[in-house]
């Protein structure tokens, strides 16, 4: 299944002021910088990036193949909040918008499912963009909302972003993502098994 962001979220998981604290910065010089290595550890982490869960609230879009009746489609991306849209590709290449009131919403707070009330439709276009899913997930809609070892992870790797600016640093030792972002992380992360 394909997952894209269709609304980023409204505001970052850690402020600028909280990263320039973690980093022991007090002057105004460098905020740029360090906006641009919040940013980025931002991405990295968030939504489709190593976490595979949104931290603040935003939408997304997932699409689908054509599935059994009465299979639940999983979410990539959770806590989900809300389902928003479904709308099918039908076998003659028309695409219709579905009423979202034959849908239902599952969550067990991990792991989130659409359910089709009836089942879903017969005549679905052989493709793998047949249903198209848009939905909101995340922990909530300010950085409060979100859980304080992830936002400390997000603190980590932007403060390795803004200290280590070069992909490659000669003469040193390599390094990569610090390891307590993996770790933390892993504590959140979603195990899946086929």
């Amino acid at each position: 299944m394909a997952v894209k962001s269709t609304t980023p979220p409204a505001v970052l998981p850690v402020e600028l002021d909280d990263l320039k604290a973690h980093l022991r910065v007090t002057s105004d010089a460098e905020d740029p910088e360090i906006a641009a290595a919040l940013a980025a550890a931002v991405a990295e982490i968030d939504g489709t990036g190593l976490l595979g869960r949104a931290m603040i609230s935003q939408g997304f879009e997932q699409s689908s193949g054509p599935v059994a009746a009465r299979c639940d489609i999983e979410l990539d991306i959770t806590p989900a909040q809300s389902l928003d849209g479904v709308d099918f590709v039908k076998s003659d290449g028309s695409r219709v918008s579905a009423d979202l009131a034959g849908f239902e919403l599952i969550s067990d707070g991990e792991r989130a499912w659409i359910r089709a009330a009836s089942g879903w439709p017969s005549d679905l276009a052989r493709r793998p963009d047949a249903i198209r899913l848009t939905y909101t997930a995340g922990f909530g809609d300010t950085a409060g909302a979100v859980p304080e070892p992830l936002r400390a992870a997000v603190k980590l790797l932007a403060a390795h972003r803004f200290e280590v600016r070069e992909e490659v640093v000669i003469g040193t030792i390599t390094s990569q993502i610090p390891r307590g972002v993996d770790h933390i992380l892993d504590l959140y992360r979603l195990r899946r098994f086929s």
